[in-house]
């Protein structure tokens, strides 16, 4: 049985996970002195700086699954570092800081911060200007794409209708 090629040899799936580990172990190197991992930091600043946050909100803003969110968090609540308590909505969780978690949080920002001057010094200003622009397109373009997935060619157009309407709209040029 033949091989079928693939027209376009380059994975973007590929090359964007290989940057994002990269970058990602780089991080947890420098953050390592307080004992959290990029994801973690991550996680905390998030919440710090909405005080509150509901999980499912959390989720849709950093583009994660609710389950893989919710095993992210359970490793920080096991810590001591955020709690949860239940909304007004059925089953809704919002988590916020603790005390431990706000001071483990204002150790940790010096060491992100010289993370994050020593990847900007490392790729340059105009490559770290563009590496921001593009992240941010390419996140709305795969938001854009998952609402072209539906099954006959009329629900694609209607579903690619409303992505545009709920502001999954991509920059000229870009496809």
């Amino acid at each position: 049985m033949a091989t079928r090629l693939i027209k376009d040899p380059i994975c973007a799936c590929a090359v964007v996970r290989e940057a994002a580990r990269a970058v990602t172990q780089f991080y947890d190197l420098v953050l390592e002195p307080c004992g959290l991992k990029s994801t973690q930091f991550i996680a905390l600043k998030t919440i710090s700086e909405a005080g509150e946050l509901p999980q499912w909100r959390f989720a849709r803003d950093h583009a994660l699954a609710v389950e893989t969110l919710s095993r992210r968090l359970a490793s920080l609540r096991k810590k001591g570092l955020i709690m949860v308590r239940t909304g007004k909505n059925h089953g809704e969780r919002i988590y916020a800081l603790t005390d431990q978690g706000r001071e483990t949080f204002d150790k940790a920002i010096p060491y992100w911060e010289r993370a994050q001057q020593r990847f900007k010094h490392s790729l340059g200003e105009v490559d770290w200007l563009r590496m921001l622009e593009v992240s941010r397109r390419a996140v709305l373009a795969a938001r854009k794409a998952e609402h072209l997935r539906a099954p006959n060619g009329a629900a694609a157009i209607a579903s690619a209708s409303a992505a545009e309407s709920e502001g999954y709209a991509i920059a000229e040029g870009s496809s």
